[in-house]
């Protein structure tokens, strides 16, 4: 039987999107496991603290060592990584990995350095532009995250066409979380009383384009409530200026995300593209109803069960929370539909299709 060998570098960090993946899915993919097999299961990681170690998950924690190599970073993981163990299959899953190991699975979750370069300070575009197609053509298996993904880490000559492998994420880890309430009345919020967004200062988040839309409202009984991507002073900074009828929280636990989730009265979620759109898979597993963009890979999560507008539309966005705002029973009847669209985004059926990839291994 072959071995296997997680690149746990993520766990130096705080978690971000792609550090969740990587954590729901290798343990998710080690609960399915027989003993036998997990005895060929191993990760490694820097030297040096666990970031948050308490809240990461024990069967992940249990099977992680740290590396004997004195290095960090990027260089840690394309020097003293590509290194390691190297009669396993190393398993990258947070977009980058060791270019000279070739036998390697690595998970590329977008294409968003090569389609918004900009968005990116010059030293991070420079470096995915050089190592990841390298590392795209040279690893034995390329995974993605979605149907758009795949197209444009192709479209970019990142991935050879037809390689990559779609494993669509889960959502299932809020279920998880015991909400915080008190995030309401920190911010004198009340249940059913605001539309939430997720926020970030990257381009592509469109939250500009958002908060015109929220600001011309007829009705603006319920604020927006921007939660994460930095306090107010930064925001502003970039142009983005709370008022009575925008509130920006900063960032927020992971605790406090779902009882935002769960008294919004509903998700906006603006992005012109995204390599998933984790945020609504999290709402609709919630019962939050979504209203979202059609733009990257959005649709394949909400299809069927969000209000679906073009993220360059902005009247459409004022129109769709002006009329939402008015209609209860359209409210209900997207909650409803999105947790039975949600019901598809789990960790473990994403875990089992990553095991019959791993078993597809030679």
């Amino acid at each position: 039987m072959s071995r296997y060998l997680f690149n746990a570098r993520f766990l130096m960090r705080p978690l971000t999107g792609v550090d969740r993946v990587a954590t729901e899915l290798i343990s998710a993919t080690l609960a399915q496991c027989n003993q036998s097999r997990l005895d060929d299961i191993s990760a490694i990681r820097p030297n040096g603290d666990i970031h948050n170690a308490l809240e990461r998950p024990k069967n992940l924690l249990e099977l992680t060592s740290a590396s004997k190599s004195g290095l960090k970073g990027h260089l840690w993981e394309q020097i003293s990584l590509a290194k390691e163990d190297s009669n396993s299959w190393l398993i990258s899953l947070c977009n980058i990995g060791p270019v000279l190991r070739k036998k390697q699975i690595v998970m590329m979750h977008d294409a968003q350095a090569f389609r918004q370069p900009l968005a990116y300070s010059r030293g991070f575009r420079t470096f995915y532009h050089q190592i990841q197609p390298r590392l795209g053509h040279r690893a034995r298996s390329v995974l993605t995250v979605s149907a758009h993904s795949k197209r444009e880490l192709e479209h970019f000559g990142v991935v050879p066409k037809g390689k990559a492998i779609i494993i669509q994420n889960g959502a299932d880890h809020v279920l998880r979380l015991t909400a915080d309430p008190k995030i309401l009345q920190k911010n004198n919020l009340e249940a059913s009383g605001y539309f939430l967004a997720i926020g970030s200062l990257a381009p592509h988040k469109n939250l500009k384009m958002l908060i015109e839309a929220a600001n011309a409202r007829s009705d603006q009984s319920r604020p927006l409530v921007i939660a994460g991507g930095g306090n107010a002073t930064v925001f502003s900074e970039n142009g983005l200026v709370p008022s009575e009828n925008v509130k920006m929280l900063g960032r927020v636990t992971d605790e406090e995300l779902r009882a935002l989730y769960e008294n919004a009265y509903a998700l906006v979620f603006p992005s012109i593209t995204e390599g998933f759109g984790l945020p609504p898979a999290e709402a609709m597993t919630l019962g939050c109803p979504v209203i979202a963009s059609d733009g990257g890979a959005i649709p394949e999560v909400t299809e069927g069960a969000s209000i679906s507008i073009s993220p360059l539309d902005q009247a459409a966005w004022t129109q769709a929370m002006d009329s939402l705002s008015r209609n209860d029973s359209l409210r209900t009847e997207l909650a409803e539909a999105g947790k039975e669209r949600a019901k598809r985004f789990t960790w473990n059926r994403a875990a089992a299709q990553f095991l019959e990839i791993l078993d597809a291994l030679p």
